[in-house]
């Protein structure tokens, strides 16, 4: 199978525009700091590279047969037997609460600073005060995460039930018949 630049800007075209757009706006928030300019080439060639190799793998197992249905629950099934193993309060504080909730705590961020209205230089001139502001989104993220990973447990886990148990359409019809 041959990779090509065209194909790959052909399917990642808006969201790489999109991110963009949010590097640009951080570029300028920022008084023009280059940092953020240097973020979107790292990631532009880096989404190439996984493009490449999930095409690859898509093809190897398109050769035995499988649709790409097939494979992304192939794929959920590995991801989740790992999880599951390793137990639900683990999943929601590991996965969600700091990896996710770092993600989160970024957001909350930029959410405190426009309803604050102040500048990011002014907001950290002190440790005191930085740590405080780090410290308290970060908080605020992990909690939000913790949450929405304890939601996802129960919908990953009926999936999961529902691709591995040949009897598991009866099981939740079930379950769907008293609402």
């Amino acid at each position: 199978m041959k990779f090509n630049f065209k194909t790959y800007l052909k399917h990642t075209y808006k969201t790489e525009l999109v991110y963009l757009a949010v590097i640009v706006a951080l570029y300028f928030y920022d008084k023009n700091n280059i940092i953020f300019l240097l973020f979107f080439p790292f990631s532009f060639i880096q989404g190439y590279y996984r493009y490449q190799y999930k095409l690859t793998q898509t093809e190897k197992l398109k050769a035995r047969g499988l649709t790409e249905e097939d494979i992304d629950n192939i794929s959920f099934v590995k991801k989740w037997e790992h999880s599951r193993k390793r137990g639900m309060w683990s999943y929601c504080i590991i996965d969600g609460g700091f990896i996710f909730g770092l993600a989160i705590s970024l957001i909350t961020s930029i959410a405190w600073l426009i309803f604050k209205g102040k500048d990011m230089h002014t907001l950290l001139a002190e440790p005191g005060d930085m740590f405080a502001f780090i410290g308290y989104n970060y908080i605020i993220g992990a909690g939000i995460a913790v949450i929405i990973f304890r939601m996802k447990w129960k919908y990953n886990e009926k999936r999961f039930v529902r691709l591995t148990d040949p009897l598991a359409d009866n099981y939740f019809a079930k379950d769907y018949q008293d609402i």
